[in-house]
């Protein structure tokens, strides 16, 4: 989904990956469960708005504060974490990717950071 047709919808797509961050930093939801249905959100739904028209972009900006930990995720988290086999290689390393156990530290962080009870 590029665009949403409607803040209802947008802010629908964010309580469901909200509740699927906080599952996971919770232990309720292995992380590579979390990722399977978490599928990118950020980049999937086009949130940093690289596919909106205007109306678009002023509900992406309207609800800038609940798209943000979602764009930490994907930039701090998402795009750096490898399997355990390939953390363990020094080459990984060396290229700032870490495997699922750091990932879900850095996970946490974010989804503490969530925004609670707003719109």
């Amino acid at each position: 989904m590029a665009t949403f047709p409607s803040e209802s919808e947008l802010v629908a797509a964010l309580d469901h990956h909200d509740r699927l961050l906080s599952q996971c930093a919770d232990g309720h939801l292995g992380f590579w469960d979390f990722c399977a249905a978490y599928d990118n959100f950020y980049w999937a739904y086009a949130l940093d708005g690289h596919e909106s028209d205007p109306t678009g972009q002023a509900v992406l900006d309207k609800f800038a504060a609940r798209i943000a930990p979602h764009q930490e995720l994907a930039n701090t988290v998402l795009a750096h974490v490898c399997s355990d086999t390939n953390a363990a290689k020094g080459s990984y390393g060396k290229a700032g990717r870490f495997g699922p156990e750091e990932a879900m530290v850095r996970l946490k962080l974010v989804a503490a950071g969530l925004p609670r009870g707003e719109a």
